[in-house]
């Protein structure tokens, strides 16, 4: 569902003009403990990767900023 999720607003942003779109998903293999659902509300870093973000850098140890061109 987070995957199809992701892909509409990819989708949404692109048809509303936008050239660069930004993520900021947890990273769950650099997490001390599994995650509950509440801490990966963004998303995760594995479902961005397939919808073809890429990491830009990091805000935390486990918190990628993942980015995708659209245009």
């Amino acid at each position: 569902m987070g995957i199809a999720l992701l892909g509409e607003a990819v989708d949404y942003a692109g048809s509303h003009g936008a050239s660069v779109l930004d993520g900021h998903p947890v990273d769950v293999e650099r997490l001390q403990a599994k995650p509950s659902a509440s801490a990966v509300f963004t998303g995760t870093m594995a479902m961005f990767q397939a919808a073809g973000f890429t990491e830009v850098g990091r805000t935390y140890p486990s918190r990628p900023v993942m980015r995708k061109h659209l245009s």
